[in-house]
């Protein structure tokens, strides 16, 4: 993955963060959570996640983490308290908030805040790119769903001129749409439930004009005290 934000160029391959041409140092563990929070972008990453992603053989003091995130914010010169990179959210995680320029073939091209298509995993928003988008239980996967059922590389969705085609990577216990198990690859589209192994999750696309209406709502009803 080599993209850039900001000032910044974020190269994992070469394990470099350059600021202007200029490297800016990162422990290896800071560089490893830079990575995830940019690769799952702009989702919340939870701290349990996280944790077990980068000691996965350990038991660790939350407040690694903590420091691991200050050493990042430092080195992008991030104000933990208005932050343009590297995001909190109280109590649970951490998230990405940055827009994004991927680097492909020496091109950039730029990915916004909010991602256009994306998958929703429990709870997790799963943003999706334009071209090819891995998905599997290994955490160098692009879209990383770290549960058993899934395979290290379970399955790819290819985005593009506006059209998601799912493929099946000759996973162990398969990739099914809408309950059917892929034979080959299919184009899916809004709404449409797509399951790895047991890991079931929905494909979203955003689309300005077919999106639904904002839904009215009663206004709350003002309960008067005795005595007003």
């Amino acid at each position: 993955m080599r993209v850039r934000f900001g000032s910044f160029e974020f190269d994992s391959a070469t394990r470099e963060l350059l600021r202007a041409g200029v490297r800016v140092h990162l422990s290896p563990k800071s560089f490893d959570l830079l990575q995830v929070l940019v690769e799952r972008r702009p989702a919340l990453v939870t701290k349990a996640e996280l944790q077990d992603q980068l000691w996965p053989d350990a038991v660790v003091l939350e407040a690694n983490l903590g420091n691991a995130v200050a050493e990042i914010r430092k080195a992008l010169g991030d104000d933990p308290k208005s932050p343009a990179y590297v995001c909190t959210v109280s109590r649970r995680g951490y998230r990405f908030a940055a827009p994004v320029e991927v680097i492909r073939g020496g091109d950039a091209v730029r990915v916004a805040g909010r991602p256009r298509w994306w998958l929703v995993w429990k709870e997790t928003i799963l943003p999706l790119a334009e071209g090819e988008n891995v998905i599997g239980r290994s955490p160098n996967s692009g879209i990383w769903l770290d549960a058993g059922s899934v395979s290290r590389e379970h399955a790819h969705i290819f985005i593009a001129d506006g059209r998601a085609i799912v493929e099946d990577r000759q996973s162990t216990n398969g990739t099914y749409v809408n309950g059917d198990r892929l034979a080959a690859p299919q184009p899916v589209t809004d709404g449409t439930t797509l399951t790895f192994g047991s890991e079931e999750t929905v494909f979203r696309e955003w689309s300005e004009t077919a999106a639904p209406a904002t839904e009215r709502v009663r206004a709350p009803e003002r309960h008067v005290r005795s005595g007003e």
